[in-house]
């Protein structure tokens, strides 16, 4: 098991004759509540239901605390704390709580899980340091590919995958969805894509791979 990674170029600022590459973290998969419950279960004695319900009570609590102005230390993980915003005045007096809200809910590392990271494998993953221009239709293969092995895709996810502009991942999923091999979910505000339980079985191989060989 690694850290995948690949290279990505930044847009040139004035003067550069070539953009500058930076390393980005691959995200190949997120692991959901039932998977992690899955895993815990498997390297303990509690059961799946037993973290699920922990987990629960922990959100519970957390979202308690973080509301009465308290943070959240979790040993070894992270310290939760709210952050605010509010638009800009010049004195104390032009401020009310009705016109202040949450922003965030900051999550800082534990020095423990940091430290854990220092000796974590990185490799290089292959396949976005150079643009590619894939065809319309191999790109939308690619995005039923990666769902079959992964679950599910995102837009960010689809155009890092096809070497693409958001605006093209987003006409890829749109094609897919109209052509009802794909549904669409949501998570809060985020929206995220999966496979139609009737769809059929697209190839394990890299549909990239397989035209390569052809």
């Amino acid at each position: 098991m690694s850290i995948e990674y690949d290279l990505f170029a930044n847009p040139p600022r004035d003067g550069e004759s070539k953009p500058k590459l930076h390393a980005r973290a691959i995200n190949i998969q997120t692991v959901g509540t039932d998977e992690l419950a899955a895993m815990i279960e498997g390297m303990s004695t509690f059961t799946a239901a037993d973290i699920k319900g922990a987990i629960k009570a922990i959100s519970e609590r957390l979202f308690f605390c973080l509301s009465n102005s308290q943070s959240v230390r979790l040993d070894g993980i992270s310290t939760f704390s709210v952050t605010l915003k509010c638009k800009p005045v010049e004195t104390r007096k032009e401020i009310r709580a009705a016109s202040i809200s949450v922003k965030n809910v900051e999550f800082r590392a534990a020095p423990e899980l940091k430290k854990r990271f220092r000796t974590a494998k990185i490799e290089r993953r292959e396949g976005t340091t150079e643009r590619k221009e894939f065809t319309e239709d191999i790109r939308q293969k690619r995005i039923l590919w990666y769902l079959k092995n992964y679950g599910t895709i995102n837009q960010t996810v689809a155009a890092d995958l096809n070497q693409c502009t958001r605006q093209k991942a987003k006409k890829d999923l749109q094609l897919l969805l109209d052509e009802e091999r794909i549904q669409k979910n949501w998570c809060g505000r985020r929206i995220f894509y999966t496979r139609k339980i009737d769809e059929q079985t697209p190839p394990t191989q890299d549909p990239l791979t397989e035209s390569q060989e052809e």
